[in-house]
């Protein structure tokens, strides 16, 4: 390696004849030291060779962590959801595999007879991380101040639903709905 630089993942560092493997490296199976990360090429006096990201690594979900995800399917008495991407004061998030669930009783105070009665598919909802499970499925809750639905779509005609006087309406086909909303459902997205 010729000197200090910004490299991509995969990208040839050395020989392990040459250096020895650090931190964002790995070995090949030629005996080549291959960058693991988007990055900045590194080599320390000890002929270390070593990545330094360029930008904040991405972070694992985390109880209580609050993310923006849309309804992909209900199942009585749960929604699926997939989170999407997002940042925060801890860098990157990272997304999640699979979908993450919200039962029924995590979707307001009070009894839900049907998650249908207070989430849609399509719709972006604002919900906190509850629990991460071994097996890497996240449930989610939108109980709290600021949670719930923050941008939904018409059951009919699929086109956004705008908030007038306490109820949402289509402006196309003029469907009335009913959902758990967000407070700031009005100035969300």
């Amino acid at each position: 390696m010729s000197g200090n630089g910004y490299v991509l993942p995969g990208a040839l560092l050395g020989a392990e004849e040459e250096f020895v493997a650090g931190q964002g490296t790995f070995m090949d199976g030629d005996g080549g030291i291959r960058a693991a990360l988007c990055g900045i090429a590194q080599v320390s006096p000890g002929k270390v060779v070593s990545v330094r990201p360029s930008a904040p690594a991405p972070h694992a979900l985390a109880k209580g962590d609050v993310v923006v995800a849309r309804v992909e399917a209900i199942y009585e008495p749960v929604a699926l959801l997939q989170v999407e991407p997002s940042g925060d004061a801890r860098g990157r998030q990272s997304p999640t595999q699979g979908y993450s669930v919200i039962h029924a009783s995590r979707i307001r105070n009070g009894y839900v007879e049907l998650v249908h009665d207070e989430l849609r598919i399509g719709d972006i909802v604002r919900a906190a991380v509850e629990e991460i499970r071994a097996d890497g499925e996240v449930s989610l809750s939108t109980k709290g101040p600021g949670l719930g639905v923050v941008k939904a779509y018409c059951s009919r005609c699929r086109n956004p639903l705008s908030l007038k006087g306490g109820k949402l309406k289509c402006g196309s086909c003029g469907s009335v709905e009913n959902r758990y909303l967000s407070r700031d459902y009005a100035v969300s997205r």
